[in-house]
């Protein structure tokens, strides 16, 4: 799995050298992008306190919301950094959630051991068509039968 791990290294290092993921969703111009994503979540999410999955959750920022909100939440981001920072945003709340590193082609949650897997960010990175397929397959398998996969991504 050479070329994959090339990517992910790149990906790690764009994100740990200068670049602030913890502000993308609170500036200005993205400020539309979350609340859209809230609002579409909304409508669709099973009531509070279903466990969630936010697979590519960067810093927290959709995390804490759906803490706060009384949703289960479990973070998992490729990037250390984006961890260790939604560990302390997690920390900062009445209503936390947990974080680690790891995959989304690759997680380490059981079969079915979640209401709702959100993969609001790996899409983007995962170029190779096999990897997206895998992904949007561990997504699948982790959620319970009639649970919900929220997917993002940005067609050519």
């Amino acid at each position: 799995m050479g070329t994959p791990r090339v990517r992910k290294d790149a990906l790690v290092q764009f994100y740990t050298s200068g670049y602030d993921e913890s502000a993308r969703l609170a500036r200005p111009k993205s400020r539309l992008e979350l609340l859209r994503t809230q609002e579409l979540l909304r409508e669709r999410l099973p009531a509070a306190p279903a466990r969630v999955l936010d697979v590519g959750g960067g810093t927290g920022a959709h995390a804490a919301w759906l803490a706060a909100e009384g949703y289960r939440v479990d973070l998992v981001d490729v990037v250390p950094e984006h961890v260790r920072a939604a560990r302390e945003l997690a920390a900062r709340h009445t209503d936390g959630f947990g974080a680690r590193v790891g995959d989304a082609r690759s997680l380490e949650d059981g079969d079915a051991s979640v209401d709702v897997c959100l993969l609001l960010g790996p899409l983007y990175h995962l170029q190779d068509p096999s990897d997206r397929a895998a992904a949007l397959a561990e997504a699948v398998r982790v959620t319970r039968s009639g649970g919900l996969v929220c997917a993002a991504a940005i067609s050519r």
